[in-house]
């Protein structure tokens, strides 16, 4: 996907996110470009991430003009499909309707209830996109937590979480907003379009999780097993189980997507109810892909979705083999 460490670019995705990241940062001043601005050998940082409301590191939305922000959104546009792009800005929304909902339009209660601010989302600069080593960029915020790490002309992407809170808004009977539908009605029809024996295997506990389980480890330490091999699968189960897990990859834009996983390799799992508005966890899990999606707070309105490499997240292998072709003795 291009030539970081000769500034070439063969693929044009990686050109376009490290034009957009440059631009950002040329984009503000020097005082926020401290905040912006971390150096990528500080991997305690880089790998810190959350997907709470907390104060982060980077430059937050409040600190910035509009045209500032909408160079920010550009990057996120650069790194991630259109349809990402809709589910992220859906998401940050979702705070001004979460404080409605929270407080009825009044002043919070207690002074020390967690902000719902849709500015408090924060955009983070690592190393030198311009220069001739590995660099990241992570967009961060409640609900929201995208990482791009950079290096050899590869570009890792994980973790990539998305949540939602409401996970659907109503009106009476009628549905308004539900960014993460797909990530739910697909892996529900799968479970459900199993076999008795298959649906035995897939369905590690009747009680779901309160949250995913790798939460916000910075690495995965240990392969999550169980469930019904995906090897075992025919017929309308592959192909919802093919369609579940493109659906994550593709959450990238298009020229930097990585090819899906064979099913092969990967275990399908599932938690809790498998009727809609009830309480359900699911993951599919391999050696090298790992998805989590939980709903079950909030009376299973209040979703969480991640995607995860483990041998590759954060760039660890990318980094690695970077590190090998270009540093060597």
């Amino acid at each position: 996907m291009g030539d970081i460490a000769g500034l070439t670019d063969p693929a044009p995705g990686v050109g376009r996110l490290r034009g957009a990241v440059v631009e950002l940062r040329a984009g503000v001043d020097e005082q926020q470009r401290a905040e912006l601005c971390l150096p990528f050998a500080d991997e305690q940082e880089r790998r810190t991430w959350m997907y709470w409301p907390s104060p982060r590191r980077g430059l937050p939305f409040s600190a910035m003009t509009s045209d500032q922000c909408q160079l920010a959104y550009r990057v996120a546009a650069a790194a991630m499909s259109v349809a990402t792009l809709a589910k992220v800005t859906t998401i940050v929304g979702l705070e001004e309707v979460l404080r409605e909902l929270e407080t009825g339009g009044l002043p919070r209660r207690r002074p020390d209830a967690l902000p719902r601010d849709p500015s408090k989302y924060f955009t983070t600069i690592f190393g030198e996109p311009d220069g001739g080593e590995a660099w990241g960029w992570r967009f961060e915020g409640h609900h929201v937590s995208l990482h791009v790490t950079v290096g050899g002309g590869e570009v890792a992407a994980t973790p990539l979480f998305l949540g939602a809170n409401p996970a659907e808004v109503r009106d009476g009977a009628r549905l308004v907003l539900r960014p993460l539908a797909a990530e739910e009605d697909v892996a529900r029809a799968l479970v459900r379009a199993l076999s008795d024996d298959q649906r035995r295997r897939a369905l590690i506990d009747d009680r779901a999780p309160d949250d995913i389980l790798t939460a916000n480890a910075p690495r995965v330490e240990e392969q999550l097993e169980g469930g019904v091999a995906m090897s075992d699968l025919g017929g309308t189960p592959a192909q919802l189980a093919t369609e579940l897990v493109r659906m994550h990859v593709e959450r990238l834009h298009p020229s930097l997507a990585p090819e899906p996983p064979p099913l092969g390799e990967l275990h399908f799992a599932w938690a809790g109810s498998t009727d809609r508005g009830e309480r359900h966890y699911y993951r599919v899990a391999g050696p090298r892909f790992l998805v989590e999606y939980d709903n079950t707070q909030n009376e299973a309105n209040h979703c969480h979705s991640v995607w995860r490499d483990p041998a590759n997240d954060f760039g660890d292998d990318l980094l690695r083999r970077h590190r090998v072709e270009h540093h060597a003795p």
